[in-house]
């Protein structure tokens, strides 16, 4: 019986990639440019898998001339995040942006508030520490 199980798991998990991928990026283009009556994309970009994916359908679907791709580094992030997402943007031919969000961050508190909150675990977090 578990053979069985095995049998219809691997025939539910199997996927045809590319019919999937068309799939979608029809859905994209129905959505975006019909129902939406917009004319391609702006996709954050954070040199991840899924923001990847997402600006890969998106230039599929609009073409890489209706792509904007938006890097929005901070303070924290990892300087190969940005070094990975322009790499991508490269490869797909789509043009970019990039707008560091530290000083928002800073204005809205979110380090000091971070800061905090580690502090109330760790009392002797701070700066350099």
């Amino acid at each position: 019986m578990s053979g069985d199980v095995r049998g219809v798991a691997s025939e539910l998990l199997e996927l045809d990639s590319e019919r999937a991928i068309e799939e979608i990026v029809a859905g994209l283009a129905d959505t975006v440019l019909r129902d939406l009556r917009r004319r391609g994309a702006v996709v954050a970009i954070s040199g991840g898998i899924d923001s990847s994916l997402v600006a890969a359908l998106c230039a599929r679907a609009f073409g890489p001339e209706r792509v904007l791709g938006l890097f929005l580094p901070e303070a924290d992030s990892s300087p190969d995040s940005l070094q990975l997402g322009r790499l991508l943007a490269a490869s797909l031919g789509i043009e970019t942006i990039v707008e560091d969000i530290t000083p928002t961050l800073t204005a809205f508190g979110c380090y000091q508030r971070r800061d905090e909150a580690i502090r109330a675990a760790i009392p002797d977090y701070g700066p350099g520490r």
